[in-house]
């Protein structure tokens, strides 16, 4: 473990990596990926490197500063990838360590052969925090038809506008839309479901705004489906406002189990 590493000439377009322990260069295979699928190359070539055990259940993946340089990519690319081999359970987030294979025998994508579509296993993420955030933010909606203050109120007539506003400039409106989800959640009064909230809609962003843009209808079905829940929590009705976000929510996952499914298209 002590000696130091030879360097020795890697295959054209391989090179040399320092590994996740500070120990030396390690060769890997990783090569920079076509551009028709930045994340997708980039998935599966570390999904490779696992399968074969050059990288070993246990050990860290290289940080993301050094896959950006291995492969070539973006911050944006790299966590794309990342996210999809945590979703076919594969590797983890450990904080303060980084993302590490899992065993494989854990997981029941483990035995896959062919490569994995990304886009799926985002759709499969998402669908999932579509279920959390549909437990939470009904409930959201439901305590601020009971809660909120006029200062409340305000503040979400304030963010619906601001959604209006963008959708109809043609803009992408993630971060306003962002706000009148948060505006509910705080206007329920109850910090936990806020912050609970908070960091579930923060984890979907990349591929919302991707369904803002290529989803035409989108932009306005919010729109309306928003102004439904508003006119609830200022009618003071619980059920109703708890209902409307209910639709909202799973009109989202429509959408997102719909999207690019080789099935439905």
């Amino acid at each position: 473990m002590g000696r130091s590493r030879q360097s020795r000439p890697l295959p054209e377009g391989e090179r040399y990596l320092e590994s996740g322990d500070g120990a030396g260069p390690e060769p890997t295979r990783f090569k920079p990926p076509s551009r028709t699928s930045m994340s997708q190359n980039v998935l599966d070539q570390i999904l490779t490197e696992i399968r074969e055990g050059r990288i070993k259940p246990g050990e860290r993946l290289p940080s993301e500063r050094l896959l950006m340089e291995a492969f070539s990519v973006g911050r944006s690319t790299v966590r794309e990838a990342v996210r999809g081999l945590v979703t076919l359970g594969l590797v983890t987030n450990r904080q303060g360590v980084g993302a590490v294979v899992s065993a494989q025998v854990s997981s029941p994508f483990a035995s896959i052969r062919r490569s994995v579509d990304v886009d799926q296993l985002n759709r499969r993420a998402l669908l999932d925090l579509l279920d959390v955030r549909e437990a939470l933010e009904t409930k959201a909606a439901e305590f601020a038809a009971r809660r909120a203050t006029p200062e409340d109120l305000a503040e979400l007539q304030l963010q619906h506008k601001a959604v209006e506003r963008e959708v109809r400039a043609g803009r992408v409106y993630f971060q306003q839309n962002t706000l009148f989800h948060k505006a509910i959640a705080t206007a329920a009064h109850n910090p936990v479901l806020a912050e609970s909230i908070n960091l579930v809609v923060a984890q979907v962003r990349e591929y919302r705004e991707k369904m803002m843009r290529e989803t035409p209808l989108m932009p306005q079905r919010d729109v309306k489906e928003h102004l439904a829940i508003l006119s609830a929590i200022e009618r003071r009705d619980p059920d109703a406002a708890r209902e409307a976000m209910a639709s909202h929510i799973r009109s989202s996952a429509r959408v997102i189990e719909s999207h690019g499914d080789p099935e439905r298209s």
